[in-house]
């Protein structure tokens, strides 16, 4: 009998702690999800678009939103990027400014007008694009390309006192190649003299520089190097420089009959 009372105590106790672990678990559940609820009330979510894969950039909106390029996602108030777009509607008549890699939101801020891509998207403030023409040589026609850097040479015709001089100097450095010359012909001297023209972006001076150089003296490009390109000092190399240069004083007066380097002209 006594054994009897006491298992049925023991079922008791058992079903009341099973049935306050349980409240407690409801109570537990309830209070984690209220938390949740109010931080996320609190904290507010907003819609984005983000990009669902690297948008290349010059790609327009309008594609970027037909050909998968923008996924919708929902992120809390305080995460949303200043710029951010809620509809593609947004940036349908907009270009990709630059490339936006998966992941990141989509923002105004990375697109800029259609009519901006081409040469108007390389240059801004007080760059301008200017083309100038001449020979598949002097152009470097199929060596050059978009976006390469180039340096210009020129010999330079002037007087001084009546006589008159000739130097050579690299005039202008560093331009940015926005179109470049396309190959014309397969090669060969005649390839080689056809007509072209390419397209750079400059800055004012550069521009009045350039202009200058094309209409008034014999000039070419060179090519800059895309790794860790570097310039040698000022240089203005003439007839006399190149004659003497390396030379001792024996052998530039053995060259110039006694008369010196002094003596010297350009026979041209």
């Amino acid at each position: 009998m006594l054994n009897a009372l006491l298992s049925r105590y023991r079922v008791r106790n058992a079903l009341v702690a099973g049935v306050l672990a349980l409240v407690g678990a409801l109570l537990v559940v309830a209070y984690v999800t209220s938390y949740r609820n109010s931080v996320t009330h609190g904290a507010g979510l907003v819609a984005v678009y983000v990009a669902a894969r690297d948008i290349p950039e010059g790609t327009d909106g309008a594609t970027a939103a037909s050909a998968g390029y923008l996924k919708r996602e929902t992120v809390l108030r305080r995460n949303v990027v200043s710029g951010a777009i809620s509809n593609p509607s947004q940036i349908a008549n907009l270009a990709a400014a630059q490339t936006i890699f998966a992941g990141e939101q989509v923002t105004i801020k990375q697109f800029r007008s259609t009519a901006q891509r081409g040469a108007l998207a390389d240059i801004s403030g007080n760059l301008r694009a200017i083309t100038i023409t001449g020979n598949n040589n002097q152009l470097l026609a199929g060596i050059v390309k978009n976006g390469n850097r180039v340096d210009v040479v020129a010999n330079l015709k002037y007087s001084v006192g009546g006589h008159d001089h000739v130097v050579t100097r690299i005039v202008l450095r560093n331009l940015l190649v926005l179109d470049a010359p396309s190959s014309n012909g397969g090669g060969g001297l005649g390839a080689a003299g056809q007509s072209n023209s390419i397209t750079f972006a400059v800055t004012d001076e550069q521009a009045a520089k350039l202009f200058y150089t094309t209409q008034n003296t014999s000039w070419s490009l060179l090519l800059r190097p895309v790794a860790r390109p570097a310039d040698s000092a000022g240089v203005a190399e003439t007839i006399k420089g190149l004659v003497s240069g390396g030379l001792s004083q024996q052998q530039i007066s053995q060259l110039t009959s006694g008369q010196g380097i002094g003596s010297v002209s350009d026979a041209g």
